[in-house]
This record gives C-alpha cells, sequence and structure tokens, in this order.
C-alpha cells in the first residue's frame, strides 16, 4: 500500500504518542529507513538474548497450542497462514543458526501434521534492504507495506487453486 493510503487512517498525533520519540521523525514522518552501519556489539547484543530465553517446557507447551490451534482451523474448514516476520541481512547473520535451525525443524514437523496449513519465511524474502526498517527486526511503514502486499499476493494465489 502506498505511504499516501496510510496517510488517510494514521493521524500524526496518534503515531507520535504511540512510538517513542525519534520513531517517526520529521525529516520521514512515516518512518525512515535505519543507518547500514550498527554498532556491531548492540546488534549482537540484541540477537544473543534469544540465546538465554531457552526454556523447553515452554517451547513444547507452544508446540501443543499451535499443534491444537491448527487442529482447530482444520475442523473449521480455516487454512491457517503463519509466517516469520523479516529482518535485515545484519540480524540475520548474528543471529544463533542452532535456535534458526531448530525454530525452522519444528515447523516443518508441524507443517507436515497439517497441510492445509501455510508458512512463509520472511527472512528468505527479498525485503532485507535497509530501507525497509525501523531497525534490524521490525520493519517500517515502507517495509509493513511491501510485506502486506507480498501477503496479499499469496493469499490470492491461495484462493486460484
Amino acid at each position: 500500500m502506498p505511504v499516501d493510503q496510510y496517510k488517510k487512517f494514521l493521524r500524526e498525533e496518534y503515531l507520535t504518542q504511540r512510538f517513542p520519540l525519534n520513531y517517526f521523525n520529521a525529516k520521514m514522518p512515516y518512518g525512515g529507513a535505519i543507518k547500514k552501519v550498527m554498532d556491531q556489539k548492540a546488534i549482537e547484543k540484541k540477537t544473543n538474548t534469544w540465546e538465554k530465553k531457552f526454556y523447553p517446557k515452554t517451547r513444547d507447551e507452544n508446540v501443543k497450542i499451535l499443534d491444537d490451534y491448527l487442529t482447530l482451523c482444520e475442523k473449521n474448514n480455516i487454512c491457517p497462514i503463519m509466517f516469520k516476520t523479516p529482518v535485515t541481512e545484519k540480524f540475520m547473520e548474528n543471529f544463533n543458526p542452532q535456535l534458526s535451525d531448530e525454530f525452522n525443524s519444528l515447523i516443518e514437523q508441524v507443517l507436515q501434521k497439517h497441510p492445509n496449513a501455510y508458512f512463509i519465511d520472511g527472512w528468505k524474502l527479498n525485503l532485507a534492504s535497509y530501507e525497509n526498517f525501523y531497525d534490524h527486526e521490525h520493519l517500517n511503514i515502507y517495509g509493513a507495506a511491501k510485506f502486506s502486499a507480498f501477503l496479499n499476493d499469496f493469499i490470492e494465489n491461495l484462493e486460484k487453486k
């Protein structure tokens, strides 16, 4: 969706109250691109926090909840679409590959059990350009518009099947 479309339903007052300072600055009121260079220690600190949040029982409970949810969708003729949001290349490079592989493996197991569910790996999409991000792991309004367009196309193609 073009930025002009967002201006129709997002008021500047809402944006400045809802988001921290500098999220939307005067030069780029609807979300600017991040700088390509970020303090390496900062990005490593951000990605390394996930390693400390490993809770096997919680993971197993979440997989069960997802399985139950997808079963409920199937019973109600609903085609669920799950996705991993896009991130920058720098974020992917610094993210623990074992955690990423484990996540992808768990999703693959769930998808084998629920063939009518779909998973989109946003890390494999061509959105990793810095102009699409507020920071290394959150899309700005331009990236969100591109990802939304991708999802719309994906859904339209499913409807044609």
